[in-house]
């Protein structure tokens, strides 16, 4: 049977697919950052495992002093609540002295 067959019938070659994407002129190197609901990136945090272990123990004694479910989200979204409150100069301390 010939290709021309086969489409005839609805199939096409894994080859033609391949042609038709080396049409493509375009070429990205960068993909397009993904936004949420909210029109904006998505946060990415990489921790260590001892920072993340860090981080839910002080979710965890948060949430013993509340009567509402608290994440990590919660706090961070509360520690930004916050910013005009926290001192700058201490916390670039901190952030310089990390590795």
């Amino acid at each position: 049977m010939s290709s021309d067959k086969l489409s005839n019938k609805g199939a096409k070659s894994s080859l033609a697919l391949r042609a038709d994407r080396q049409k493509k002129t375009a070429i990205t190197t960068v993909r397009k950052k993904p936004l949420t609901t909210y029109k904006v990136p998505p946060l990415t945090l990489r921790l260590s495992l001892t920072d993340k272990q860090n981080v839910q123990d002080w979710v965890e004694e948060l949430q013993e002093d509340t009567n509402r479910k608290v994440s990590a989200a919660k706090l961070f979204r509360a520690l930004t609540a916050m910013k005009d409150e926290i001192d700058n100069s201490k916390l670039l301390k901190i952030i310089n002295d990390m590795q």
